[in-house]
């Protein structure tokens, strides 16, 4: 993990020497050779890192580079603090003459400063370098030596198949069909899940295994060489009786037990479970000595990575395991604490009843991990029951130290991550326990925080990392609308990990109680009033998450002192944090004290009221993302000088229109606008942006989406006419000049209102369409929409037609269809060929629907998905 820490700060000294054209030479030279020397360090800390357990010498050498690092981005981000509150405009006369000068000796002292203790950072890395050639840290690739296969962990013969039942047949029945083609089957899952348990099970069972000529166990783990692979897989098959076989065998080449596997096989009907797969080049490199021979064959793979189970121009199957249910969590718990208990369910669950509920609450917090439950289980088992209390509070400690297995598991997976991973991983012990996290705003942190280089891709980037994370079984999909991630969680064990890692590191804490003076990010989840009354001093925080889970209000003076306190601060996030009214004098004191953060990239206030943002949006030169408090009864009013923040991607809340976007042209998201009469301004500042929401309260006629229609990269648009007047509707056409615009929102409260006809000539591109008609659309809108050549998901709403018709061949596209709040509404009718792709369905009981409609599925998460749409 330390190569993310160092690779962050290389990365952060080059931008620094890019963008800080002050420095005399010698400075210059110095912070180079700094950045030149910790990325040469890099090419060492894989290797060491793998070495350092047991060895106290290494694990020093370790953190003493990431000291370094740590103290190279205090001296910048200082530096640059001390830089801009000596910047001041020149005064004339004698006084601004005196002034101006002092000002440059200041800066020259400045100047001289960094030098120093630049130098002093130079002793300190010529030092570590030494310790290197002691311990014999070198460049984990320069070598192969040091090589050595992970011991194969025995498998248990009691270990406990419980609430995969359903599983396992499923699985069966694609291992025995009579398909003749070799067929991979892929158990995908996080670490502790039950992969190998079930993959066993399988194996295990004479039915299945009596079917193949050659059967075999192979377990790969992260620490792998074909070569060993092929002869393990050989020897299962054959399994040679004379020393001379064995010997033979560890003679040969990969190429040459390549081929002698293949000629093994050939003609016959065999089975191989590769167990714990980690990269997807092993089975890329086995498939060739395991030919599809057309008899029948099956491979099975077990893996946490969703990548390594589904290998291409492949025959796969791929099973995600998932967590086990309450039901079956509580039946695994008490078969695991009392073995000799032959009945367990809901009623009768062996365990005594003043234990019943403090062990319910334990198996809960497993959240289904089977793992977390057989673990704990057995640590129960051997504990006394007045001795249980203490192991709840204390429990995820509890069971890391009395199984290492579980710490095991868990380090693997952090360790196989990339460093650009690491960083994005461990952050997630920012978030409370249980904590729905909205990915979103989870990309936007990860940028803010530079673990994503800034560029107009970043956020795609991200959501790519979330992905793999995912993929990796380490984060826990909590929403999902149209194949897209909206929600996320993390299992309770993992955090727990996490957050014990961060604190070797320094990366982060999250604490209730005392700080820790040299972590880097901090949540805290007990209120502002509660934070304040803490020693902040030597703190380096450049994260501040203020998590008001007990729904207290604070007082604006508090903030104040904190943002007056944390200089260095990139992230400041008040989740949901109210403050107690106050006068406009505290409001601009603290709106001052925000300002001084210039290091601030991300401003998370969406409950915390700030009238005039004027004081602070002009010096926030990196801000990348400003969410705000905003009603539509209160609309924010942007001072002209929003203009000055030049690198904003993100700007959320309620902002009344007009206001200046003169060199906005990184903004990306504008939610949302409120707009009383017309909305006109040059496209070319908001070029970039993508979304859009923009509601009208006013009665003019005047509104037009000419400006609009400029905004060329307009992926998601938002509409919504809230003031019932003349009618008037802004005709659609302008909307043509966004051929990147697939998601639409319409929602009309003004009578007459028509669809143009044309619509699907200038919306070819659309693929989400909301309709809410408010009652004043008397006309069937499906003549219009149903020549939509791509929209994909449709919702109407507050329509008062008598019927829908949609003809042959209607909908090409269509898969999910909602119809809601149209009380009139008695039928919809559906032509022969309309709607072939339609896969969703949901509407009130009173309307009547094709007979070959009925057999599609209710989509119950379909509402959700409508809230929320993703483009």
């Amino acid at each position: 993990m330390v190569d993310a820490v160092v690779s962050f700060v290389v990365e952060r000294l080059g931008e620094f020497l890019i963008e800080q054209v002050i420095f005399q030479r010698g400075v210059r030279d110095e912070v180079q050779w700094l950045r030149s020397k910790l990325e040469c360090m890099l090419s060492f800390l894989k290797d060491a890192e793998e070495k350092q357990d047991g060895d106290h010498r290494i694990q020093t050498w370790i953190s003493d580079i990431r000291n370094v690092a740590y103290d190279a981005e205090d001296i910048i981000d200082n530096f640059i603090l001390e830089v801009e509150e000596g910047r001041t405009p020149k005064k004339m006369g004698l006084k601004g003459w005196f002034e101006n000068y002092l000002c440059i000796c200041s800066k020259q002292t400045t100047l001289y400063g960094i030098g120093t203790e630049i130098n002093s950072l130079k002793n300190r890395l010529e030092e570590i370098q030494r310790n290197q050639e002691i311990f014999n840290i070198r460049n984990i690739g320069d070598s192969r030596e040091d090589f050595h296969p992970r011991r194969e962990r025995p498998y248990e013969e009691n270990e406990l198949v419980i609430g995969f039942k359903n599983d396992v047949g499923l699985l069966m029945s694609e291992l025995v069909n009579k398909e003749p083609h070799r067929r991979v089957v892929s158990i995908v899952g996080m670490g502790g899940l039950g992969k190998t348990t079930i993959a066993r099970k399988l194996y295990n069972t004479s039915s299945l295994t009596e079917q193949f000529n050659f059967i075999a166990w192979v377990s790969v783990s992260k620490d792998y060489r074909i070569q060993d692979l092929l002869q393990k897989t050989i020897k299962s098959f054959k399994k040679p009786a004379t020393k001379e076989d064995f010997e033979m065998l560890e003679k040969m080449k990969e190429e040459d037990l390549e081929s002698y596997l293949r000629d093994l096989v050939k003609g016959h009907r065999y089975l191989v479970v590769f167990d714990d797969v980690w990269d997807v080049i092993v089975w890329e490199s086995l498939r060739r000595a395991l030919p599809d021979n057309k008899s029948g064959s099956r491979v099975i793979i077990t893996t946490r990575q969703k990548v390594v189970a589904e290998p291409l121009n492949e025959r796969t199957f791929v099973h995600e395991l998932p967590l086990l249910g309450e039901v079956e969590s509580w039946e695994l718990f008490c078969k695991k604490v009392l073995p000799n208990c032959n009945e367990v369910d809901d009623k009768n669950s062996c365990i005594p009843q003043d234990l019943e509920s403090m062990a319910r609450e334990m198996v809960k917090k497993c959240h289904g991990l089977p793992l977390a439950i057989i673990v704990l289980g057995g640590l129960l088992s051997r504990k006394h029951p007045e001795e249980w209390p203490k192991i709840q509070k204390h429990m995820w400690r509890h069971v890391r130290e009395d199984n290492t297995r579980v710490q095991h598991i868990l380090a693997l997976s952090f360790y196989d991550l990339p460093h650009h991973l690491k960083s994005c991983f461990l952050y997630l012990g920012l978030f409370p326990e249980d904590f729905e996290i909205d990915v979103d705003k989870l990309y936007k942190l990860w940028v803010a925080e530079g673990f994503i280089k800034l560029d107009k891709d970043c956020e795609e980037m991200a959501a790519e990392y979330l992905k793999e994370l995912c993929d990796r079984s380490l984060l826990q999909v909590s929403k999902k609308k149209w194949r897209r991630i909206i929600s996320c969680r993390i299992h309770d064990l993992l955090r727990d990990f996490v957050i014990e890692k961060s604190k070797e590191l320094n990366f982060l804490q999250f604490s209730d109680g005392a700080l820790v003076p040299n972590s880097r990010r901090l949540a805290f989840p007990c209120g502002l009033q509660r934070f304040v009354s803490l020693n902040h001093s030597n703190l380096r925080l450049r994260t501040f998450h203020l998590f008001d889970l007990d729904k207290e209000s604070a007082e604006i003076d508090q903030l104040t002192l904190i943002c007056k306190k944390l200089r260095l601060l990139r992230v400041l996030n008040l989740w949901d944090l109210s403050l107690n009214p106050s006068q406009g004098r505290e409001k601009n004191k603290l709106a001052e004290a925000i300002g001084k953060l210039i290091h601030l990239r991300y401003l998370g206030l969406n409950c915390t009221q700030i009238d005039d943002i004027s004081p602070f949006i002009s010096n926030l030169h990196a801000l990348q993302t400003l969410e705000l408090e905003g009603e539509f009864g209160n609309p924010i009013l942007l001072p002209d000088e929003i203009c000055k923040a030049k690198q904003l991607r993100h700007l959320l809340g309620a902002f009344k229109w007009p206001f200046r976007v003169d060199n906005l042209t990184n903004l990306r998201t504008l939610n949302f606008v409120m707009v009383e009469d017309q909305m006109e301004f040059d496209p070319m500042n908001l070029i970039n942006l993508r979304e859009l929401w923009v509601v009208i309260v006013g009665q003019s006629n005047r509104f037009t989406l000419d400006s609009i229609g400029g905004l060329k990269l307009l992926q998601s648009f938002d509409l919504r006419l809230y003031q019932k007047g003349s009618p008037w509707f802004s005709p659609l056409r302008p909307l043509s000049h966004c051929q990147h615009l697939i998601q639409l929102r319409l929602s009309n409260s003004r009578p007459q209102w028509k669809l143009p006809t044309e619509l699907h000539e200038f919306l070819p591109n659309l693929k989400f369409l909301l309709l809410a008609a408010e009652g004043f659309m008397p006309e069937d809108p499906m003549p219009i929409l149903e020549k939509l050549p791509q929209l994909t998901i449709l919702q109407l709403m507050y329509f008062n037609v008598n019927k829908f018709v949609c003809t042959a061949g209607g909908f090409p596209q269509l898969q999910f269809l909602h119809i809601h709040m149209c009380c009139d509404v008695e039928e919809l009718q559906v032509e022969e060929g309309g709607m072939p792709l339609l896969k969703g369905l949901i509407v009130a009981d009173c309307i009547r629907i094709p007979e070959r409609l009925r057999s599609i599925p209710v989509c119950t998460w379909l509402h959700d998905l409508m809230d929320a749409w993703a483009y």
